[in-house]
């Protein structure tokens, strides 16, 4: 198992939502993330999902001040790999965000600068005790670098749960670029028991910690 340098990540999400939901709130909430991990359009007229958070998130800007550290106009955002190695023409969520985040002014630009060099279990498909580690992610990414400069990364995902990819990627960029501060921004955050759920709109800021056993333990 390779070392990991970097042990603690800073995150933050805007939405959640529990994948075994109770009520109605909870429904409402898992059926836009899945329509958002599908690519697909929602609303009328129909608009991308990574369009309305983008737009949503400008509109509450002035309230969203624990967002500030990690997107503003400065900062270079880095979509997290797919869990597959990526084909032409396929589907990469975290990337549709960032450009997003980019046309409303909360990023300087889109780098696309890590790779998947081998393909590696869905984490939303696995059982809990299969799921791929913080160091998995790290060994199975690679870095291309660009001739942009890059002073600030917050790495770009769509959905969070334990955090391991984001430490994974994090862990791959700070050896490219060691005096970068890099962080994390997931659209929505997985609360895996129901009972945690509240509402689709919870912002939260936090951290991903890897633990000594290897698993990566995200708070909240």
């Amino acid at each position: 198992m390779p070392r990991l340098r970097l042990e603690q990540l800073e995150f933050a999400s805007y939405l959640a939502y529990t994948p075994r939901p109770q009520d109605a709130a909870g429904r409402f909430a898992k059926d836009f993330t899945l329509t958002m991990k599908d690519g697909k359009a929602a609303g009328t007229p129909p608009t991308s999902i990574p369009t309305q958070i983008a737009d949503h998130l400008r509109n509450e800007w002035a309230s969203l001040v624990i967002f500030k550290p990690f997107l503003d106009p400065t900062t270079v955002l880095v979509p997290v790999p797919r869990s597959s190695i990526r084909g032409k023409g396929d589907l990469w969520v975290p990337e549709q965000i960032a450009k997003e985040l980019v046309r409303v002014g909360l990023g300087r630009r889109v780098a696309p600068l890590l790779v998947r060099t081998e393909t590696i279990p869905k984490a939303a498909r696995s059982v809990a005790s299969e799921r791929p580690t913080a160091s998995d992610h790290y060994r199975t990414m690679a870095v291309q670098r660009d001739l942009g400069e890059v002073a600030k990364i917050t790495l770009v995902d769509d959905v969070v749960t334990t955090g391991g990819t984001c430490l994974g990627s994090a862990n791959r960029l700070v050896e490219e670029y060691p005096d970068a501060p890099i962080r994390a921004f997931a659209v929505v955050r997985t609360q895996s028991i129901p009972a945690t759920f509240q509402r689709l709109n919870d912002p939260v800021a936090g951290t991903i910690t890897l633990q000594q056993n290897g698993w990566c333990l995200r708070r909240p």
